[in-house]
This record gives C-alpha cells, sequence and structure tokens, in this order.
C-alpha cells in the first residue's frame, strides 16, 4: 500500500514540476537562426534572420527567410522588440550564429553577450564571429547566399579543420571574458563581392581583444601563429625553400600538432617555454631540374618547417602579447597556475608582468611521409 502511495505522491510531483515551464507551440514562436549585433547612435541594432513555419510546403526556400531589424538601449530590449512584427514570442533555440559589427565590439563583448549567455534557450556552442564592418551585411549576405542559414555555419566549421580559426563557441569566449586577464579572440568575416556582382562571406583572419573590448585585426598567417601558440591548430600546408641555394621548393601538410607551456622562474622573472610538435608529409616538391624529395631531404625540410612555425609564432607573440599587451595566449593563467606566489604579488600590474615575461618557443617536426622520390641529380 504504501508503495503505491509513494508512486502517487511521484506521479503528482511530476506533474506540478512540468507545468513549471511555459509551452509554446511553433506557430506561436518567431524562430531566429542568426543574430547581428551593431551599435549605431549609441543604440543596439539587431539584425535578425527569421524562418517562418507558417508558410506552407512547397513554397521557395527563400521565401522562408526574412531579415528583421530591431533597435534598443540593451540586446534584450532590442530583441523584445521584434514581437511587433507578428506579437509571438521570440524563440533563439535555433540559432547557430552570433555576428558582432566592429562598433559594438569596440564598446565591450559583454554588454553584447550577457543577454545571451543567461538565456537558458542559447546554446553555450553557439558560434560567435566579429565582422570586419558591420554585422548587418553579415547577416545580409548570408540571407542571400543560403536561406537556411548554414552558409556561415560551415564556413567556420571548415574554417577550424583547415586552421584558419579556434574555438568560436559562446562558451569558450565567455570563459575568458571571466578570467582574471586572458582576453578573448573571434573569427574575422567579411563580405567579398564576386565577378559576377554576387556577395559571398569570407575568414578574414581574427579579431583580438584587451579588457573585453576590441583591440585590433591578425592576417590569416598570424591567426596560425596564435592556433599553434593555444593548441588549437587541426591542420595547416606549408610550404618552404631548401637546398644548398633554397632552389628547392616542398608544400608539406601538418595534421597533428600539439603544443604546451611550461613556466619557470629566472633571476625573480617568469620564463615560458612554448613547446610545440608537429607531424605531417610532404604533399608536393619541385626542383629546377626536375624530381621530387629523397629520404636524405626530409630532415633539411623538418628544419625550415619549424623554423617557419618558430619565426610566425614569435611574431604573432611579439605583436599581440608584447606590443598589444593582449593575453590572448591565456600565459596569465599559466604563470598563476605554476608560479602563485609570484602571481599573487604582482598580479594588480599585469603589463609589468608582460615586461618581465620571457618566452622561450621551441617547435619539433617529423615528416614522415617524402612524397615522390627524387630521379634526378640536382
Amino acid at each position: 500500500m504504501k508503495k503505491w502511495i509513494s508512486l502517487l505522491m511521484a506521479a503528482g510531483f511530476a506533474l506540478l514540476l512540468c507545468g513549471c515551464m511555459n509551452a509554446a507551440q511553433l506557430k506561436d514562436r518567431t524562430i531566429i537562426k542568426m543574430v547581428g549585433v551593431d551599435l549605431v547612435d549609441g543604440e543596439f541594432v539587431l539584425s535578425m534572420l527569421q524562418f517562418s513555419p507558417q508558410l506552407q510546403s512547397g513554397q521557395e526556400a527563400a521565401a522562408a527567410t526574412l531579415v528583421v531589424q530591431t533597435r534598443g538601449r540593451s540586446v534584450s530590449e532590442a530583441v523584445d522588440g521584434l514581437s511587433q512584427y507578428s506579437g509571438n514570442e521570440v524563440f533563439l533555440g535555433n540559432a547557430s550564429f552570433l555576428v558582432v559589427g566592429r562598433s559594438a565590439a569596440q564598446q565591450g563583448l559583454e554588454s553584447v553577450l550577457g543577454y545571451f549567455n543567461a538565456n537558458h534557450e542559447v546554446s553555450p556552442e553557439l558560434y560567435v564571429a566579429m565582422a570586419e564592418n558591420t554585422a548587418e551585411e553579415v547577416i545580409r549576405t548570408q540571407s542571400e547566399q543560403d536561406s537556411s542559414a548554414t552558409q556561415l555555419k560551415t564556413l567556420i566549421e571548415q574554417g577550424q579543420k583547415n586552421g584558419l580559426l579556434g574555438r568560436p563557441a559562446l562558451k569558450d569566449v565567455i570563459n575568458r571574458l571571466q578570467s582574471d586577464k586572458a582576453e578573448p579572440y573571434l573569427p574575422l568575416v567579411t563580405t567579398e563581392e564576386l565577378t559576377d556582382g554576387k556577395k559571398v562571406l569570407k575568414i578574414a583572419g581574427m579579431a583580438i581583444f584587451k579588457e573585453g573590448k576590441f583591440l585590433d585585426n591578425l592576417s590569416i598567417e598570424q591567426t596560425r601563429g596564435v592556433l599553434w601558440a593555444t593548441d588549437e591548430l587541426k591542420r595547416a600546408v606549408m610550404t618552404v625553400n631548401y637546398g644548398e641555394e633554397k632552389e628547392a621548393l616542398a608544400s608539406v601538410e601538418l595534421t597533428d600538432s600539439e603544443s604546451q607551456v611550461k613556466v619557470s622562474m629566472e633571476d625573480g622573472k617568469p620564463v615560458l617555454l612554448l613547446e610545440i610538435r608537429t607531424e605531417g608529409s610532404v604533399l608536393e616538391a619541385t626542383f629546377p631540374s626536375g624530381g621530387g624529395v629523397g629520404m636524405e631531404q626530409l630532415g633539411e625540410i623538418q628544419i625550415e618547417v619549424s623554423s617557419q612555425i618558430k619565426d610566425t609564432v614569435r611574431q604573432t607573440v611579439d605583436k599581440v602579447f608584447f606590443e598589444k599587451k593582449s593575453d590572448i595566449f591565456r600565459y596569465s593563467e599559466f604563470i598563476k597556475k605554476y608560479e602563485p606566489d609570484y602571481w599573487k604579488a604582482n598580479q594588480e600590474n599585469f603589463e609589468q608582468v608582460i615586461d618581465d615575461c620571457r618566452i622561450e618557443i621551441y617547435v619539433d617536426c617529423l615528416i614522415d611521409h617524402p612524397g615522390l622520390e627524387a630521379k634526378h641529380s640536382r
């Protein structure tokens, strides 16, 4: 008897719990696929790619989406303004992308991302990128090219696989914003007009931040320098010259890269050792007299690849960390972890900590496949 009473009570509680959530049918919701945030005259301007489930089957796919704009003193006020178009509740659970315009990024990411981070419907895996100019331009280009809102998502996913950008998820950006000194970075997206007049989206590099505000752009090559330094590079293709007179050319595909940072103290100042290990194979090789790569040349190619990686990372670290004083590499967290006493005594003057740091870079490259073996003498 007690068992049946317990089961009935549990069922009753379950029904009560179900009633705690407000249910809304699909037809009563305005479904948003992408959001662009710009700042105009002190107000947030949201350009949203809206999907309309009320359309009958058989209609053109392009007609199922439209770009709507709203304004507000805050992001939440601007989102709420969308209900004026239809009276429906705004649903962001299907949103796949958030684009931050340059003007909004200059004001700071916290004021832009706070609403989306707090909204329980928004996935922490929501992709976040920065527009080279306005977010509206990116959203409208996406709408014209692909009404299913997948072009930009595919661009970012393929960019990750090909070593063009790092982790752009909302949760990763928020984690960096909440860190003591580490800074976020975002993929930089731009539009480009083709010869037929159509516009397409393109990855233009990386946007870096300081104190949560947009600081500068990095090129694709500098972006790879960041990704090598932060252990986020999945693939890269490099071309190097080698031979006695550097007359030979080899293109190498690197598909397995790992990076780690160690911290020690020397004369009371932090020394960071960045170790990068990468593996790959020769895709293509050319010589003035023909032929390809022999096993005896692999060692020389490995040295040239290692040197080029080291130079790229060094130039990027010098520009971003030492010159711009932005810790997108999370070196502050490594110092805090391995040298807590030093960090506690110096964290309030982080720019001086940066000046005190010395960063040593070690690169080890292994190429295990030579490609076409040489047949001609050189």
